[in-house]
Protein backbone atom coordinates (compact mmCIF):
# COMPACT_ATOMS: atom_id res chain seq x y z
CA UNK A 1 0.00 0.00 0.00
CA UNK A 2 1.46 3.33 -1.06
CA UNK A 3 0.34 6.56 0.56
CA UNK A 4 0.47 9.68 -2.09
CA UNK A 5 0.17 12.81 -1.53
CA UNK A 6 -1.70 15.44 -4.44
CA UNK A 7 -1.23 18.78 -3.93
CA UNK A 8 -3.84 20.94 -5.88
CA UNK A 9 -4.14 24.47 -6.92
CA UNK A 10 -7.17 23.94 -9.13
CA UNK A 11 -5.05 24.40 -12.34
CA UNK A 12 -4.91 22.32 -15.21
CA UNK A 13 -1.31 21.52 -14.14
CA UNK A 14 -2.47 20.43 -11.05
CA UNK A 15 -5.00 18.12 -13.20
CA UNK A 16 -2.57 16.77 -14.85
CA UNK A 17 -0.84 15.60 -12.49
CA UNK A 18 -3.15 13.67 -10.59
CA UNK A 19 -3.88 12.20 -13.59
CA UNK A 20 -0.37 11.04 -14.44
CA UNK A 21 0.02 9.76 -10.34
CA UNK A 22 -3.21 7.87 -10.85
CA UNK A 23 -1.72 6.58 -13.95
CA UNK A 24 2.08 5.75 -12.91
CA UNK A 25 0.18 3.77 -10.26
CA UNK A 26 -2.73 2.11 -11.69
CA UNK A 27 -1.94 -1.65 -10.95
CA UNK A 28 -1.03 -0.73 -7.56
CA UNK A 29 -2.71 -0.74 -3.85
CA UNK A 30 -2.86 3.52 -2.73
CA UNK A 31 -4.77 5.91 -1.08
CA UNK A 32 -4.04 9.32 -2.84
CA UNK A 33 -4.43 12.07 -0.72
CA UNK A 34 -5.84 15.52 -2.61
CA UNK A 35 -4.80 18.48 -1.12
CA UNK A 36 -5.50 21.67 -1.18
CA UNK A 37 -3.59 24.44 1.07
CA UNK A 38 -4.61 28.47 1.56
CA UNK A 39 -2.39 30.91 3.73
CA UNK A 40 -3.63 31.81 7.20
CA UNK A 41 -4.58 35.79 7.06
CA UNK A 42 -2.97 38.02 9.88
CA UNK A 43 -4.67 41.17 11.40
CA UNK A 44 -3.17 44.64 11.48
CA UNK A 45 -2.46 45.30 15.03
CA UNK A 46 -4.11 49.23 14.60
CA UNK A 47 -7.37 47.55 13.22
CA UNK A 48 -7.15 43.93 15.08
CA UNK A 49 -11.43 43.31 15.70
CA UNK A 50 -12.48 45.20 12.44
CA UNK A 51 -9.54 43.09 10.48
CA UNK A 52 -10.16 40.23 12.78
CA UNK A 53 -14.05 39.73 11.23
CA UNK A 54 -12.79 40.58 7.76
CA UNK A 55 -10.31 37.81 8.25
CA UNK A 56 -12.92 35.35 9.53
CA UNK A 57 -15.76 36.12 6.44
CA UNK A 58 -12.09 35.85 3.82
CA UNK A 59 -10.80 32.37 5.68
CA UNK A 60 -14.63 31.15 5.51
CA UNK A 61 -14.84 32.09 1.55
CA UNK A 62 -11.43 30.42 1.28
CA UNK A 63 -12.50 27.46 2.99
CA UNK A 64 -15.97 27.10 0.83
CA UNK A 65 -13.80 27.03 -2.16
CA UNK A 66 -11.54 24.97 -1.43
CA UNK A 67 -13.98 22.36 -0.34
CA UNK A 68 -16.08 23.09 -3.95
CA UNK A 69 -12.63 22.94 -5.66
CA UNK A 70 -11.84 19.71 -3.99
CA UNK A 71 -15.24 18.26 -4.64
CA UNK A 72 -14.48 19.07 -8.39
CA UNK A 73 -11.65 17.31 -8.72
CA UNK A 74 -13.20 14.62 -6.54
CA UNK A 75 -15.99 13.93 -9.48
CA UNK A 76 -13.26 14.21 -12.38
CA UNK A 77 -11.27 11.61 -10.64
CA UNK A 78 -14.40 9.54 -10.46
CA UNK A 79 -14.82 9.86 -14.55
CA UNK A 80 -11.91 7.92 -14.99
CA UNK A 81 -11.25 4.32 -15.26
CA UNK A 82 -10.22 3.36 -11.64
CA UNK A 83 -8.42 0.62 -10.11
CA UNK A 84 -10.61 -0.71 -7.30
CA UNK A 85 -7.78 -0.58 -5.05
CA UNK A 86 -7.00 3.23 -4.85
CA UNK A 87 -8.83 5.22 -2.45
CA UNK A 88 -9.34 9.00 -2.56
CA UNK A 89 -9.62 11.34 0.18
CA UNK A 90 -9.39 15.14 0.59
CA UNK A 91 -7.58 17.33 2.69
CA UNK A 92 -8.13 21.23 3.39
CA UNK A 93 -5.00 22.88 5.28
CA UNK A 94 -5.43 26.39 6.57
CA UNK A 95 -1.38 26.93 6.10
CA UNK A 96 1.17 28.15 3.95
CA UNK A 97 2.03 25.35 1.35
CA UNK A 98 5.46 23.99 1.99
CA UNK A 99 4.24 23.69 5.85
CA UNK A 100 0.93 22.24 5.23
CA UNK A 101 2.84 19.56 2.80
CA UNK A 102 5.04 18.74 5.40
CA UNK A 103 2.92 18.31 8.24
CA UNK A 104 0.78 15.83 6.00
CA UNK A 105 3.45 13.89 5.04
CA UNK A 106 4.53 13.14 8.37
CA UNK A 107 1.11 12.82 9.62
CA UNK A 108 0.16 10.15 7.03
CA UNK A 109 3.49 8.67 6.09
CA UNK A 110 3.23 9.48 2.76
CA UNK A 111 5.39 7.67 -0.33
CA UNK A 112 5.16 10.34 -2.98
CA UNK A 113 4.60 13.98 -3.28
CA UNK A 114 3.32 14.38 -6.74
CA UNK A 115 2.23 17.72 -8.19
CA UNK A 116 2.81 20.66 -11.16
CA UNK A 117 5.76 22.53 -12.08
CA UNK A 118 2.79 25.22 -13.65
CA UNK A 119 0.46 26.70 -11.17
CA UNK A 120 -2.87 28.50 -11.84
CA UNK A 121 -3.14 31.97 -12.79
CA UNK A 122 -4.15 34.63 -10.73
CA UNK A 123 -3.20 36.21 -7.53
CA UNK A 124 -5.69 33.92 -5.33
CA UNK A 125 -3.91 30.79 -6.75
CA UNK A 126 -0.83 29.35 -5.84
CA UNK A 127 2.11 28.67 -8.02
CA UNK A 128 3.28 24.93 -7.54
CA UNK A 129 6.76 25.80 -9.44
CA UNK A 130 8.08 27.81 -6.84
CA UNK A 131 6.52 25.98 -4.19
CA UNK A 132 8.14 22.51 -5.66
CA UNK A 133 11.78 24.05 -5.55
CA UNK A 134 10.72 25.03 -2.10
CA UNK A 135 10.19 21.56 -1.27
CA UNK A 136 13.38 19.93 -2.29
CA UNK A 137 15.70 19.30 0.61
CA UNK A 138 12.50 19.23 3.42
CA UNK A 139 10.33 15.94 2.64
CA UNK A 140 12.09 12.43 3.81
CA UNK A 141 10.12 10.96 0.87
CA UNK A 142 10.62 11.67 -2.42
CA UNK A 143 9.25 14.10 -5.26
CA UNK A 144 7.55 13.53 -8.46
CA UNK A 145 7.61 16.80 -10.59
CA UNK A 146 4.97 17.02 -13.87
CA UNK A 147 5.58 19.78 -16.61
CA UNK A 148 2.78 20.49 -18.27
CA UNK A 149 1.16 18.08 -21.18
CA UNK A 150 3.38 15.12 -19.34
CA UNK A 151 1.13 12.22 -20.54
CA UNK A 152 1.84 8.62 -19.63
CA UNK A 153 2.54 5.93 -21.88
CA UNK A 154 4.85 4.02 -21.00
CA UNK A 155 8.02 4.11 -19.01
CA UNK A 156 10.57 2.31 -21.10
CA UNK A 157 13.71 4.42 -20.00
CA UNK A 158 14.70 6.07 -16.75
CA UNK A 159 17.60 8.52 -16.75
CA UNK A 160 19.39 8.63 -12.83
CA UNK A 161 21.55 11.40 -12.65
CA UNK A 162 24.09 10.81 -9.87
CA UNK A 163 27.27 12.28 -8.41
CA UNK A 164 28.41 9.39 -6.54
CA UNK A 165 28.58 10.86 -3.35
CA UNK A 166 26.08 8.67 -2.00
CA UNK A 167 27.16 5.67 0.52
CA UNK A 168 24.34 3.21 0.56
CA UNK A 169 21.43 3.29 -1.52
CA UNK A 170 19.03 1.04 0.34
CA UNK A 171 15.99 1.83 0.75
CA UNK A 172 16.30 5.63 -0.32
CA UNK A 173 15.75 4.95 -3.84
CA UNK A 174 12.76 2.42 -3.67
CA UNK A 175 10.28 4.56 -5.79
CA UNK A 176 12.77 4.06 -8.50
CA UNK A 177 12.96 0.62 -8.36
CA UNK A 178 9.78 -0.15 -8.15
CA UNK A 179 8.51 2.34 -10.81
CA UNK A 180 11.43 -0.03 -12.94
CA UNK A 181 10.34 -3.33 -12.05
CA UNK A 182 7.05 -2.64 -12.61
CA UNK A 183 6.89 -0.75 -16.01
CA UNK A 184 10.10 -3.20 -17.12
CA UNK A 185 12.51 -0.27 -17.57
CA UNK A 186 15.85 0.48 -18.44
CA UNK A 187 18.27 3.02 -16.36
CA UNK A 188 20.64 4.98 -17.76
CA UNK A 189 22.55 6.38 -15.12
CA UNK A 190 24.42 9.75 -16.15
CA UNK A 191 26.97 10.79 -14.07
CA UNK A 192 28.72 14.46 -15.26
CA UNK A 193 32.34 15.10 -15.04
CA UNK A 194 32.58 19.29 -14.44
CA UNK A 195 36.27 19.20 -12.52
CA UNK A 196 37.45 15.41 -12.35
CA UNK A 197 38.27 13.17 -15.33
CA UNK A 198 38.40 10.17 -13.38
CA UNK A 199 36.42 8.76 -10.43
CA UNK A 200 37.68 8.54 -6.81
CA UNK A 201 37.73 5.76 -4.90
CA UNK A 202 34.76 7.07 -2.96
CA UNK A 203 32.63 7.11 -6.12
CA UNK A 204 33.77 4.38 -7.51
CA UNK A 205 33.12 2.50 -4.20
CA UNK A 206 29.07 4.48 -4.66
CA UNK A 207 28.46 3.19 -8.40
CA UNK A 208 29.07 -0.08 -7.17
CA UNK A 209 27.27 -0.15 -4.48
CA UNK A 210 24.56 1.52 -6.73
CA UNK A 211 24.48 -1.12 -9.18
CA UNK A 212 24.51 -3.81 -6.89
CA UNK A 213 21.09 -2.10 -5.57
CA UNK A 214 19.56 -1.70 -9.05
CA UNK A 215 19.82 -5.49 -9.63
CA UNK A 216 18.11 -6.90 -11.46
CA UNK A 217 17.00 -4.36 -13.55
CA UNK A 218 19.06 -3.49 -16.65
CA UNK A 219 21.48 -0.74 -16.42
CA UNK A 220 23.62 1.04 -18.60
CA UNK A 221 26.24 4.16 -16.72
CA UNK A 222 27.27 6.84 -18.99
CA UNK A 223 29.86 9.52 -18.16
CA UNK A 224 29.60 13.09 -19.44
CA UNK A 225 32.49 15.78 -19.14
CA UNK A 226 32.75 19.79 -19.09
CA UNK A 227 29.20 20.69 -18.74
CA UNK A 228 27.41 20.85 -15.87
CA UNK A 229 25.47 18.58 -13.93
CA UNK A 230 22.50 20.55 -15.13
CA UNK A 231 22.84 20.86 -18.58
CA UNK A 232 24.21 17.71 -19.20
CA UNK A 233 21.38 15.99 -17.88
CA UNK A 234 18.53 17.90 -19.95
CA UNK A 235 21.30 17.06 -23.05
CA UNK A 236 21.52 13.92 -21.98
CA UNK A 237 17.58 13.72 -21.70
CA UNK A 238 17.16 14.70 -24.89
CA UNK A 239 19.30 12.53 -26.74
CA UNK A 240 18.15 9.42 -24.70
CA UNK A 241 14.17 10.49 -25.35
CA UNK A 242 13.74 9.49 -21.37
CA UNK A 243 10.36 8.85 -19.98
CA UNK A 244 11.61 9.89 -16.47
CA UNK A 245 14.78 11.48 -14.89
CA UNK A 246 15.55 10.84 -11.46
CA UNK A 247 17.74 13.42 -9.35
CA UNK A 248 19.29 13.13 -5.80
CA UNK A 249 19.10 16.77 -5.11
CA UNK A 250 21.14 18.36 -2.18
CA UNK A 251 18.75 22.05 -2.55
CA UNK A 252 16.03 23.66 -4.59
CA UNK A 253 18.54 25.39 -6.98
CA UNK A 254 19.29 22.48 -9.22
CA UNK A 255 15.34 21.99 -9.57
CA UNK A 256 15.40 26.09 -11.15
CA UNK A 257 18.44 25.64 -12.99
CA UNK A 258 17.48 22.30 -14.33
CA UNK A 259 14.18 24.18 -15.83
CA UNK A 260 15.55 27.34 -16.75
CA UNK A 261 14.95 27.83 -20.36
CA UNK A 262 17.92 30.11 -21.10
CA UNK A 263 20.52 27.53 -20.92
CA UNK A 264 19.22 25.49 -23.60
CA UNK A 265 17.73 26.61 -27.03
CA UNK A 266 16.02 23.22 -27.49
CA UNK A 267 14.01 21.45 -24.08
CA UNK A 268 11.24 20.93 -26.04
CA UNK A 269 11.02 16.83 -24.87
CA UNK A 270 12.62 17.49 -21.58
CA UNK A 271 10.10 19.66 -20.45
CA UNK A 272 7.45 16.93 -21.14
CA UNK A 273 9.74 14.29 -18.80
CA UNK A 274 8.25 14.11 -14.96
CA UNK A 275 10.98 14.45 -12.47
CA UNK A 276 11.49 12.37 -9.42
CA UNK A 277 13.36 14.29 -6.39
CA UNK A 278 14.99 12.62 -4.28
CA UNK A 279 16.16 14.37 -0.82
CA UNK A 280 19.68 13.56 -0.41
CA UNK A 281 19.69 13.61 3.66
CA UNK A 282 17.17 10.53 2.97
CA UNK A 283 20.30 8.28 2.32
Amino acid sequence: MKNILLPTDFSQNSWEAIEYAINLFQDGECTFYLMHSYEPQVSAPSTAVTSKRANSVIMESMKNEATLGLQKVLKQVNSLPLNENHAFKTIIANDYFTGAVEEQVKKLNIDAVILGTKGASGLKEVTLGSNTANLIGKLPCPIIAVPTNAVLKDVKEIGFAVDYSIKSYDKGLDLLKDVALHYESKISVVHVLNKHKELSAEMLSSKIELESYLKPIPTTFYNLTDVSVELGTRIFSESRQLDMICVIAKKHGFFERLFNKSQSKSISHHAKVPLIIFNEAAF
